[in-house]
This record gives C-alpha cells, sequence and structure tokens, in this order.
C-alpha cells in the first residue's frame, strides 16, 4: 500500500478529560484542522468535555464522552473503546491516561497508534490525589512503545525524557504547538477591552493567561508588577484562567493590597484581552511550547517568558518578546520594567511576533499531523501475536499494584 495524502482518512483522537487548558486547546486545534483537510474527525473524552463542545460540532467534529473517571471504569469501558477505534482508521492520544487506554484500544481493534507527548516533565503529572504518575508512565512507555508508531513532541526539550523511558529515537516526530492565526486576529476586536475591564487608558497592561499551577508562575507576575509599580507608576494586571492554585495567589494579592490585581477565571475572550495588553508574562519553571506566547504573537502583542522548554527558540524564530533564566525574578522584573517603559521596544517586538508566528499557524500544524497518519496507516496494524503481548504486558504494572510489587524505576 503507498501513501495517498488526498484520501479521506477517519481519525479518532483520545483525550481523558476536554476542558480549558494548553494540550487541550491544541487538540482542539488539530481536531478542527483535520477537518478542515477532509477527513473525517472523531473525538473521544474518556472522563468528559467541559471545553470547545460547540467549536467541535460547528467544524463538523464529532464528540463522543464516556463519562468514566477511575480505572476500574475505563477498564469495563475499554470494550467500548476498542469498539469505538474499529469505526476509525488511526488512534490518536493526547496525554495521560489516554496515552494508556487510546493506545489499548487502538491495539484490541488493530489500529495504528500515535501519542502527542505534552508534558515538560513527569514531576508535573499527578493523580487526583495528588501522587506522582512518573513511574507508572513512564513503565507503560516502555511496554507499549513498539505498539506505537510513533511519539509526536511539541518540543526538542521533551526527546531526552522520552528517550530514558524506552521511546524509540527513530519513532519521535516534531511537530511544534501552533494557532489559528485568522481565527484569533478577529477574535482579537470581539471581546471586551480596556473600558469594560476597568483599566485607565494611561495604565501600563500586563496579561498572564495560564492554569493556576505551581509551574505557571503567577505568584511570580505578581511580586514583578508590586515592584514595577514603584519605577512606572500605574501597571496592572490581568490574570486569566483558573485551577488549583488561584485561592493561595488571590490570598498573596490580599496581603499585598493589590486592588491593582484582576483574576478572571477562565475566559473565552483570551484573544481579546491579549490584544488589550501591553505586555504578555508566563515565567514559567517547565514548558514545552506554551500556547499563550504565540497567541500574544498572533495579536501583536510583545512577551516576557522564561527560557524552557523551546520558549527561546521560539523567542529567537519570530523576535516576539524577551527570555530570562527561569527562577530569576530579577531579571523577568527588568525584562519586563524594559519593555513596558520603551514604547518602541513594544511597537518593534509586536510587529515581529506578528510575522514571526506565521509559521506557526494550525492548519499547517494540521497538515503536518495529517502527513505522519498517511504514514502510519500505510504502515499496517501491529502482527497478532505482538498485539496479545502488548495487551499482557500494558496490564502487569495493574496486577503489581494490586498485589503490592513495587514498580521499577525508569532511567
Amino acid at each position: 500500500m503507498t501513501a495517498d495524502p488526498g484520501r479521506s482518512r477517519r481519525f479518532l483522537l483520545v483525550i481523558d478529560l476536554l476542558f480549558w487548558a494548553g494540550a487541550e486547546t491544541q487538540l482542539r486545534h488539530l481536531a478542527i484542522g483535520l477537518r478542515g483537510l477532509g477527513h473525517e474527525v472523531t473525538v473521544l473524552a474518556v472522563d468528559d468535555a467541559t471545553s470547545y463542545v460547540a467549536d467541535l460540532d460547528e467544524a463538523g467534529v464529532k464528540l463522543r464522552v464516556l463519562g468514566v473517571k477511575d480505572r476500574v471504569g475505563k477498564l469495563r469501558a475499554l470494550p467500548e473503546m476498542v469498539r469505538i477505534a474499529r469505526e476509525a482508521d488511526l488512534v490518536h492520544c493526547t496525554g495521560w491516561d489516554a496515552s494508556l487506554w487510546g493506545r489499548l484500544a487502538a491495539i484490541g481493534a488493530r489500529r495504528p497508534a500515535l501519542v502527542t507527548e505534552h508534558t515538560a516533565g513527569r514531576s508535573f503529572q499527578v493523580s487526583r490525589g495528588g501522587a506522582s504518575r512518573g513511574r507508572l508512565i513512564a513503565l507503560h512507555n516502555r511496554l507499549l512503545d513498539r505498539a506505537t508508531y510513533a511519539t509526536i513532541v511539541v518540543a526538542e526539550a521533551q526527546v531526552a525524557l522520552l528517550e530514558s523511558e524506552g521511546v524509540r529515537p527513530q519513532s519521535i516526530v516534531r511537530i511544534p504547538n501552533a494557532v489559528p492565526l485568522a481565527q484569533l486576529r478577529r477574535r482579537a476586536h470581539d471581546g471586551v477591552g480596556r473600558v469594560e475591564l476597568g483599566i485607565p487608558a494611561e495604565a501600563k497592561l500586563i496579561v498572564h493567561a495560564a492554569r493556576f499551577t505551581p509551574p505557571k508562575g503567577q505568584p511570580v507576575t505578581l511580586r514583578a508588577v508590586a515592584r514595577m509599580r514603584e519605577s512606572l507608576g500605574d501597571v496592572r494586571v490581568l490574570f486569566a484562567g483558573a485551577g488549583p492554585e488561584e485561592d493561595a495567589v488571590r490570598q498573596q494579592a490580599d496581603e499585598l493590597g493589590a486592588d491593582w490585581a484582576t483574576f478572571l477565571g477562565s475566559r473565552d475572550d483570551v484573544p481579546a484581552l491579549l490584544s488589550a495588553a501591553d505586555l504578555v508574562v508566563l515565567p514559567s519553571t517547565a514548558e514545552g511550547l506554551p500556547m499563550s506566547l504565540l497567541e500574544a504573537m498572533a495579536v501583536g502583542t510583545p512577551v516576557v517568558s522564561t527560557d524552557v522548554g523551546d520558549v527561546r527558540w521560539l523567542l529567537d524564530v519570530t523576535g516576539g518578546g524577551l527570555c530570562v533564566d527561569k527562577e530569576d525574578e530579577d531579571a523577568f522584573t527588568e525584562a519586563c520594567t524594559q519593555v513596558l517603559g520603551d514604547s518602541a521596544l513594544r511597537r518593534r517586538l509586536g510587529e515581529a511576533g506578528s510575522i514571526g508566528v506565521i509559521e506557526f499557524d494550525a492548519p499547517r500544524m494540521a497538515e503536518r499531523y495529517a502527513e505522519v497518519f498517511e504514514a502510519a496507516i500505510v504502515s499496517g496494524p501491529l502482527p497478532g501475536l505482538l498485539i496479545c503481548m502488548a495487551l499482557m504486558i500494558a496490564f502487569a504494572p495493574f496486577l503489581a499494584i494490586r498485589l503490592g510489587i513495587p514498580l521499577p524505576r525508569s532511567g
């Protein structure tokens, strides 16, 4: 069989929980982009779908939600996942633990399986109870790699982690994150502006759009703005997003008397917020290729971020902002002060980013994925013996946990 890039295919995109976050937003862009190329696309949310439902429906992407949350429920739902996978030509998995159940469904349905890895490190992947999932994820990567046509990374920095877990180097494909530029630029004018947000015209406005989790660095932004107000006057910050650390950051703002900090929660008008800002920041301690930076550059707003994942590479190739060492609050504050205090620099960075980000347009990303998907389909399903072996070894960790046998360490 030879590749036919013009042929319509049926793709099943599996995720655990579809909600507002970076990897989940990328899945939304991918699904809509593949549908735009003429493919039949189904998104399977094993747990639930709380975001992007209307977007997917409008684009003609099918959405199936199983509503199962715990390990036992997912195990019982596996036959249904296999039946759904048989309706597709290929199964693609985003994130843990879709990368487990989606691959098992693909094996059972004799369909090619692929995984996209978004994480910047296993230490950030924990259970609902806070327990680390790192060793279990690493073990399943090691066991299921031979049943996986390719593992797609969004940042070069992820390659070493995957190789340490036994993922074959030749199966790792890098496809950077992307954003729908035309749509973002339209939406930049559809949401609220400074007047509706109560931001004075003369104030300097910073936007930090990210989930409230420890790596995203909202407390760093809060402290930096407090310091900048001493030298630059009226500097305001808007936090867009929600998450487990939001209450803690709100408390820190209260302790600072920060009436200049506004917490907006999850928003549907993020492009408009980014467009209204003088500067978009992301002082993270861990990233792959962050979406908020791409979105900011898409609407012409300069950025300041930390040197994590592929951030420095992104800002080097686009020229859309400044990059500083991670966990260096002085350098971060200084870079923000430099941009906010120099209107010519802001204009230059904004214009450069708006041009440079063209290489990160979502339709182009979808084309790259479609090329890899087509190659996987042409490669054909796994032999029956390998399927049986893969299923047996994939469930070995569950038996070990039940019997109290320690899992081996990866690396």
